[in-house]
């Protein structure tokens, strides 16, 4: 029986999302398993550190999410 839940913010379940930069001319790819909704406009990423694609983020402030 399927049931109308209206607009909600859910992003589940999600067992990977690919998450994008540019490194300079070059895009780069991730795949990470924590992501979550705060807001209508942001988004929770949860990587580790040693990610390469952490300096490329925070270089051009922006990211690409695949779901």
């Amino acid at each position: 029986m399927k049931k109308n839940i209206g607009s909600q913010l859910a992003l589940y379940p999600t067992p990977v999302t690919v998450i994008g930069a540019m490194n300079g001319d070059k895009p780069t790819w991730t795949l990470v398993a924590h992501v979550g909704i705060i807001g209508h406009d942001r988004v929770l990423v949860s990587l580790a550190a040693s990610h390469f694609i952490n300096h490329c983020i925070k270089k051009n402030t922006t990211l690409q999410l695949f779901n």
